[in-house]
């Protein structure tokens, strides 16, 4: 984990909370408070039960949300990409880390003590606004994933996965091919299954037209045709 340094007012990440939701005259006073680092792929960047101290905001990279289930085995909830936070499930009082953080790849990562943090909220209602809608996406997603795991079968989940991993990469059909550094044991884990079924349906959606990759090399992916599976 190393320090860098990135003004608000010239970073290029458009999905970013607070650049969308804060008044530009903030903007360098958030920079002064704010604490940046890069994370190598397999840090830690919190732990499950550690106390949330503040927000955490991705600028790159990707970081995958895990806890440990039943007998120690770890379960991922989601996937997170440039531009999500984390951490700020807790800004009402002090808690602990629902889950753990760690980069799928190297990841550059915005911090605000917490404190700082329900001072901006105060100043600012778009901010809460945007909170709110954040809380109330990510309750319906974990709503979601609940009846997905209990309900889809294996193909149907890695179908919703692969839909995942697009969004979380920001894919665009059309666009660049995307590395996609989370490996066929994190899909698993994502899934509830293993890795084997895990290559196996990606090889089946690959015949039939819905993902073309190689390794980690994804160059399309049939958005429409994977969601109706996943919906099924």
């Amino acid at each position: 984990m190393n320090k860098i340094s990135t003004p608000c007012l010239t970073c290029n990440v458009k999905a970013c909370l607070l650049i969308n939701s804060l008044d530009k005259s903030l903007l360098p006073i958030v920079n002064q408070y704010k604490t940046q680092f890069q994370f190598k792929k397999g840090e830690i960047i919190f732990n499950q039960g550690d106390p949330v101290s503040g927000v955490y905001f991705i600028q790159s990279g990707v970081i995958k949300q895990e806890i440990t289930g039943i007998k120690g085995k770890p379960l991922i909830l989601r996937l997170c990409g440039q531009g999500k936070m984390m951490g700020h499930r807790s800004i009402s009082s002090k808690a602990k880390h629902p889950y753990t953080a760690t980069a799928v790849e190297d990841c550059r990562i915005c911090f605000m003590d917490l404190e700082f943090f329900k001072s901006l909220l105060r100043k600012s209602e778009q901010l809460q606004k945007e909170i709110s809608s954040v809380y109330l996406n990510e309750i319906r997603q974990n709503e979601e994933r609940l009846l997905q795991i209990a309900h889809l079968n294996v193909k149907e989940k890695v179908a919703e996965i692969l839909v995942h991993l697009a969004e979380a990469y920001n894919y665009r059909e059309g666009g660049p091919a995307i590395r996609v550094h989370v490996n066929r044991q994190d899909m698993a884990n994502f899934a509830g299954t293993t890795k084997e079924q895990v290559s196996k349906i990606i090889a089946q959606f690959s015949q039939e037209q819905l993902v073309r990759c190689r390794a980690k090399q994804f160059q399309f992916f049939n958005i429409e045709g994977l969601k109706k599976i996943a919906a099924a």
